[in-house]
């Protein structure tokens, strides 16, 4: 193959709006500039002293978007950089241009979270601010709910996950160490419909209309959801929709006190079984609640139910960088 062969197969391939290309159309990545800088300290710091310059951040930004997009490990995302010519297009490289490799993504997102900065609900809060500016996010009903995002499994014995539950770290799990680098004293596990888990929970508040994700929390895999209903609902919020798991006297004094309505499931009790007026007011709320199911399907399908990392801060970062990402991609599908 000759030069011009390479150059018009690149052309054919990059033309393509699909996968994670369609989001370029849409959205203007000079928005996180200023908010990078900030949390990465770019703006403060004096760089006529010399050493090897830092890859722009709003590049290394979008090689987060894309591992997270594409679900890859960080050599696998060097790799693929490398491999395609459709994610060169999309960070704006060519052929010959330097590629962060694995060890650099993996410093910047060491530095997005440096010192408890949490850039990434940072980056969400700045992308959710100008959805609303836009006009995208209604906000005349929320829908909240929680789903399990898993972690790798550890094998311990009963005593030492005996420690762990109870906020220990059992004796060579020191922190630093060469083992207890590879421990997660922080997730939990957690059974559901026959289902165990292991990790984490994304515990989200979603416009009902447009289905994207407006504030978000990170907690153990055990928690119940109705112990972060007051974090996530709001006085911004005129209307709630949520299933049984949340419906309590706490939920709904919050509720007044926020001033919104108060759409949560409806469940019968022992000897109190749902009259037929309230089966069907369960039904007309499902229509509705159901939505935010929509919403954890896509991240599901995008492998963003499940961890890499160890530890509840990298779990923090990356379940709020899954959240920023889903709602990309979500308003890509809107614009279109």
């Amino acid at each position: 193959m000759d030069v011009f062969s390479i150059l018009t197969h690149e052309q054919v391939v990059t033309q393509a709006v699909k996968g994670i290309s369609k989001l370029s159309k849409v959205i203007d990545w000079e928005l996180f500039r200023e908010e990078l800088e900030s949390v990465l300290g770019y703006a403060k710091r004096d760089w006529s002293k010399g050493g090897r310059p830092p890859f722009d951040p709003v590049l290394m930004f979008k090689v987060l978007v894309l591992q997270k997009f594409h679900g890859l490990s960080d050599e696998e995302c060097e790799f693929q950089v490398k491999d395609r010519f459709s994610f060169m297009k999309f960070l704006g490289l060519h052929a010959g241009d330097a590629v962060p490799d694995a060890r650099t993504i993996w410093d910047f997102k060491q530095a997005l979270e440096r010192e408890g900065r949490d850039g990434t609900r940072r980056l969400f809060e700045r992308f959710d601010q100008m959805l609303s500016d836009g006009g995208m996010i209604g906000r005349k009903g929320s829908i909240v709910d929680a789903s399990f995002v898993d972690a790798p499994r550890q094998r311990n014995s009963r005593k030492e996950n005996e420690q762990i539950k109870a906020g220990k770290r059992p004796e060579g799990f020191e922190e630093g160490s060469a083992k207890g680098r590879q421990k997660d004293c922080d997730a939990r596990w957690a059974k559901k419909n026959n289902q165990t888990h292991y990790g984490y929970k994304n515990h989200a508040k979603v416009d009902a209309k447009s289905k994207l994700v407006t504030k978000y929390e990170t907690t153990g895999a055990n928690v119940h959801d109705s112990q972060v209903f007051d974090k996530l609902v709001d006085k911004n919020d005129e209307a709630v929709l949520a299933d049984s798991a949340y419906l309590s006297e706490e939920a709904r004094e919050h509720l007044l006190e926020c001033n919104c309505e108060d759409f949560i499931q409806l469940k019968g009790y022992r000897n109190q079984p749902l009259s037929e007026e309230e089966k069907k007011t369960n039904k007309l709320r499902s229509r509705i609640r159901v939505r935010v199911e929509h919403v954890f399907g896509r991240m599901s399908q995008m492998a963003m139910d499940r961890l890499q990392t160890i530890g509840k801060e990298r779990a923090h970062h990356q379940i709020g960088l899954s959240n920023l990402v889903y709602n990309m991609d979500r308003y890509a599908f809107l614009m279109r």
